[in-house]
């Protein structure tokens, strides 16, 4: 009996033993399978985490795409726009102005960001974009250059960020000088119209007592003694100028029904100025002119380019050069004539047109004032401008 109990015990110690290791396996497999859980879990989520950052990058450069989009969507507006568009910071400094500002402007320069706005504009520009931060349609008289002008219509606005924080402001502007021009000569041709109406009657008027005047001063000089034959003559003389004034100015004044007919631009401009030119042999003439039809009446336009071109040469005193071009589009006829005389004061530049205006001293101030009667009569325009070194006449005309 004594002899079974230490089996008995050595049996359960082994059975212990075993237990003990299958348990400890049994933990070591459960401890294996929770890492290999954890582990498994992590690369599952560093896997989430990658698909979701490749994502977020792909959403970004979408992000970024679309901004540019949008960027170069409203660069590619404020470039076609025929407007000038300049805007400044709060220190007044030029951060983007797009290529109609420059080219109404007349600036040489292609990149104006960064520069102060006093370094680029002149007065009165200058003091409104300091002074001001609101200016609605406002129009200016501008000097770009020499002796050249441009009217501008403008606006000034302040310039907010999303925020609604002030961050600078924005200029927008446009060139109207050939909308003020045809308003100018809109009225010209009102108020003409009606000075005709009046003129003719004064006129007529005029001519009655001034016949009755010669007739008695040729009696006085048949019957004076004579040492009074000098007066009488001056006295008659003063009458045929007068009479001379009032001729040209029923002339101008007399409605004219146009004669029109198919002429050769080129022949017609030809025969107009080369008989004037070939007399000033200082004056260098050159020509580019369309070899095109038009319907016209060629009187009103060859007295129309000729008292423009005498008027030019006079301008130039003899000596300088004469441009002329001439070309056929669709819309019409457009004749420029350009000289080196100077150019024109602006102070007078309005008043050329105008009925016996002239600077002149035996100028009767009739030679422009024909002009502009002429070739509104045909339903054109004519328009004035200063260029580098002279001025510059533009004739356009319709088709019809």
């Amino acid at each position: 009996m004594l002899f079974f109990i230490p089996v008995v015990l050595l049996f359960f110690i082994v059975l212990s033993f075993r237990y003990l290791r299958k348990a400890r396996k049994l933990a070591d497999d459960m401890k294996k399978t929770e890492m290999s859980f954890v582990v498994d879990t992590f690369h599952e989520l560093v896997a989430k985490l990658k698909e979701k950052e490749k994502e977020l990058e792909e959403l970004r450069k979408r992000a970024e795409e679309r901004a540019e989009d949008v960027e170069s969507y409203s660069d590619n507006i404020i470039e076609s726009v025929p407007s000038g568009v300049v805007s400044f910071d709060n220190n007044l400094r030029i951060t983007r102005a797009n290529s109609s500002a420059i080219k109404i402007l007349g600036l040489t320069t292609k990149d104006l960001k960064g520069l102060s706005y006093d370094e680029v504009f002149n007065e009165p520009l200058k003091g409104l974009i300091e002074k001001q931060d609101t200016v609605k349609r406002a129009e200016y008289l501008y000097r770009i250059g020499d002796g050249i002008s441009r009217w501008l219509g403008l606006t000034i606005s302040p310039l907010y960020n999303r925020k609604k924080e002030k961050i600078g402001k924005v200029l927008i502007f446009s060139d109207i000088t050939e909308l003020k021009d045809l308003e100018r000569q809109i009225r010209l041709r009102e108020w003409l119209s009606s000075l005709g109406e009046v003129s003719l009657g004064i006129a007529h008027e005029l001519r009655n007592p001034m016949a009755v005047i010669s007739g008695y001063s040729k009696l006085l000089k048949k019957n004076s003694p004579e040492e009074y034959q000098k007066i009488v003559d001056a006295i008659m003389d003063e009458i045929k100028g007068m009479d001379r004034i009032i001729n040209d100015f029923l002339s101008f004044a007399r409605p004219v029904n146009p004669n029109k007919e198919q002429v050769n631009l080129r022949e017609l401009i030809t025969e107009a100025l080369k008989p004037l030119v070939s007399s000033f042999n200082q004056i260098i003439y050159t020509e580019d002119i369309a070899d095109c039809r038009i319907n016209t009446d060629p009187v009103l336009i060859k007295q129309a380019i000729t008292n423009i071109a005498r008027n030019a040469i006079e301008a130039m005193e003899g000596s300088g050069e004469l441009r002329v071009l001439a070309e056929c589009v669709d819309q019409g006829v457009r004749i420029v004539i350009e000289d080196s005389g100077g150019g024109i004061p602006e102070d007078i530049k309005e008043k050329i047109f105008l009925p016996f205006y002239t600077t002149k001293e035996n100028g009767t101030g009739l030679g422009l004032a024909v002009v502009h009667k002429n070739i509104t009569t045909l339903g054109g325009t004519v328009m004035v401008e200063n260029i580098n070194r002279g001025s510059r006449f533009t004739i356009e005309l319709p088709i019809q």
